[in-house]
């Protein structure tokens, strides 16, 4: 996460800067550099230790010298200085959509706001109605932004919990008398957001050691339990791990000194911690697991809003392990992500020609995640279409329409012959904004009558279908791809998180379309292309 920190650091120190009226070229450094580091797929700490954060282009000297100060000491002297000019919550009002560096200023400027408790009030006392660029729409925008972050506060995605509960555990793990240190709760189960972070420690003696003071590694709760009996370890472990209602269903056994031996005096397979949000149904599956994956679709790449090049790409599902992958960059209408047109599309199928001989071991399928249109057509003519082996259809624009008008136009996609998975089915972006207004239910009834298929969206900021959804899709046989949206190698992981949300969903290999071989995927592709 270090990778994370420094990048945020970059993105913030330029907005403060343009919040000042600073030298627009050191800005443009300091954000492209972010853009440059989000790019590594390398620790930074391993970049400046071996002296390679000095010959990476689109890093400058002032950049490398704060990408050092921050890897050696944990801060940016320079960067602490800008924000103490601040109110202390200057930085929060990023957060609210459809606020820029340029609004943002003008609210500092004309009303002193400075946090996001400022600016709600404002706007409850309409002072943004006469503020030049704003008005009574973006007012209300700007409430119901603000409403989603309060219900949000206090919760973080699964990466950035599990990065901080990494580091609690090497601190209690050097703690006298420790044994083990064991994640447990929610971030155990892989919630999609998590509110706090719960550890179980293994104890040699009754005696307990004073805990360390947990703000400085995380923002959220920390609570800890200790356990000073070995022979009941398992018991604990599935005890705080699991929901109530999970646990409440558990048939009664001897203590059990691990989860394995747990199950198994229950006459129980092992539950995958993913899966013990409710209680056991009457047959537990066999969920699918990491190593099922054989492939992913959906990724972009610099043709479009990615961060690295499509054989970059390639080079991360080489290391992961695949056989195949699907290439799917925006399309035309998407001219915020520079989408493709034709001319682009022909360029890019002779860039895969060129570079499936250089990958002979991975097949590289030729995609689109093409945005579906208002009235729910896809965003090609059908002769395009019909060239691609697969299309990924999306929602990227008018959010707002009405429950109705949403549900038909997705259904609409679905019903549409070139269309392979829905993807991102709602629209959401957790800690961000909720879904656009849907009846999902239709939707899962009309890609079943289509024979349609639905992505789950791995990037931890959607993870999108809802896995809650994934019982009723199951039951009425779509079929689910577990897809990253990767717009950088590093992102190709991220397929990692959607598995964890299939768990919880119970789905197994079968319900999973990127678990088939490459010859089934290929032939299922081109099955889907006539239905």
């Amino acid at each position: 996460m270090v990778n994370e920190s420094i990048t945020a650091i970059f993105l913030n120190f330029a907005f403060l800067l343009e919040l000042k009226g600073e030298n627009p070229f050191k800005i443009r450094a300091f954000q492209n550099t972010a853009r440059v580091l989000e790019e590594q797929t390398a620790p930074v700490e391993e970049l400046v230790t071996s002296g390679a954060i000095r010959s990476i282009p689109g890093i400058g000297k002032g950049s490398q010298g704060i990408i050092e100060e921050f890897v050696k000491t944990g801060a940016v002297k320079e960067f602490d200085v800008l924000v103490a000019e601040f109110p202390e919550g200057m930085l929060d009002l990023q957060k609210v959509r459809g606020l820029g560096p340029k609004k943002i200023k003008a609210l500092y400027e004309a009303l002193s706001i400075g946090s996001l408790a400022e600016l709600e009030y404002a706007c409850g006392e309409n002072r943004l109605l006469d503020l030049k660029g704003f008005g009574k729409k973006t007012q209300d925008n700007i409430l119901k932004s603000i409403s989603e972050l309060k219900l949000n506060r206090g919760k973080l995605l699964l990466p950035q919990a599990v990065y901080e509960a990494s580091v609690i555990t090497d601190k209690l793990s050097k703690l006298p008398g420790v044994r083990g240190v064991y994640v447990v709760g929610e971030l155990r189960r892989s919630c999609e957001l998590i509110a706090s972070l719960d550890f179980l420690l293994d104890m040699e003696s009754e005696k307990n050691p004073p805990l360390p003071h947990f703000a400085e590694y995380t923002e959220l709760p920390v609570q800890v339990t200790f356990s000073h009996e070995a022979e009941c370890l398992g018991d604990e472990i599935v005890r705080l791990t699991g929901t109530d209602a999970f646990v409440a269903a558990l048939p009664e056994a001897k203590k059990s000194a691990n989860e394995k031996d747990f199950f198994e005096a229950r006459k129980l397979p092992f539950v995958f911690p993913e899966f013990r949000e409710a209680a056991l149904p009457a047959k537990i599956p066999e969920l699918v697991e990491e190593k099922d994956i054989r492939g992913v679709f959906h990724f972009h790449t610099t043709a479009s809003d990615g961060a690295n090049s499509l054989e970059e790409m390639l080079r991360a599902a080489k290391r992961l392990g695949f056989e195949y992958v699907g290439v799917s960059d925006h399309s035309q209408t998407a001219i915020y992500a520079n989408g493709l047109k034709d001319a682009n599309l022909r360029v890019q199928r002779a860039e895969i020609r060129t570079l499936q001989e250089k990958f002979p071991e991975i097949k590289i399928f030729h995609g689109i995640e093409s945005d579906i249109l208002a009235d729910g057509s896809l965003d090609y003519p059908e002769e395009i279409l019909a060239k691609f082996d697969f299309v990924i259809a999306s929602v990227h624009s008018q959010f707002k329409m009405p429950r109705e008008q949403m549900t038909a136009r997705i259904c609409r996609a679905l019903e549409n012959p070139h269309t392979t998975w829905l993807g991102h089915a709602t629209g959401r972006l957790l800690l961000g904004r909720s879904g656009y207004e849907l009846d999902m239910e239709q939707v899962l009834k009309t890609a079943e009558k289509c024979g349609k298929a639905i992505e789950l969206n791995a990037n931890p900021h959607r993870l999108d279908l809802d896995w809650r959804w994934l019982p009723d899709a199951k039951r009425r046989g779509i079929s689910i791809g577990i897809f990253p949206d990767a717009h950088s190698a590093r992102g190709m992981e991220d397929f990692r998180y959607g598995v964890k949300m299939a768990q919880k969903g119970g789905l197994t290999k079968q319900d999973v379309s990127n678990t088939k071989s490459l010859k089934e995927m290929s032939d299922w592709l081109q099955r889907s292309k006539s239905v």
